[in-house]
């Protein structure tokens, strides 16, 4: 084997590598708190939230709290997370639900191992190719 296909091969490795390692993030999904959404905050404490308001529209809060009848939270102006307005304030009246983000621990390891069988194939195929030349 030439050291150019040599080369093919480690590189097309890494890149299968790099592309499964892509879809760990894909392994997570929001799921609805409750019983209502003002016990789900302030009995789970979240770092952050997916508000579904009555009207349709849906929105992220980061530090979400509850004062009195209102959610307060900070949402992002961008794509740089620290990039904070002043904060918003949604009457509970206006919430249909919040979600968190929750990892899936059973579709992780189902990519986990996927992942390795294809590192292990391709490791396999690699021996085969130098014991055979």
């Amino acid at each position: 084997m030439t050291s150019t296909m040599s080369t093919l091969r480690t590189r097309s490795s890494s890149i299968a590598c790099v592309l499964m390692l892509l879809y760990l993030p894909a392994c997570t999904s929001w799921q609805v708190g409750g019983p209502t959404p003002a016990q789900f905050i302030e009995q789970e404490k979240p770092a952050q939230v997916k508000v579904s308001r009555t009207d349709g529209s849906t929105i992220v809060l980061f530090s979400p709290t509850i004062r009195g009848d209102s959610l307060i939270g900070m949402v992002s102006r961008g794509p740089v997370r620290d990039a904070w307005t002043n904060g918003i304030s949604l009457p509970l009246s206006d919430i249909r639900t919040v979600a968190v983000s929750r990892t899936s621990a059973a579709e992780t390891a189902m990519i986990v191992v996927a992942g390795l069988i294809v590192v292990g194939l391709i490791a396999l195929q690699e021996y085969a190719n130098a014991v055979s030349n």
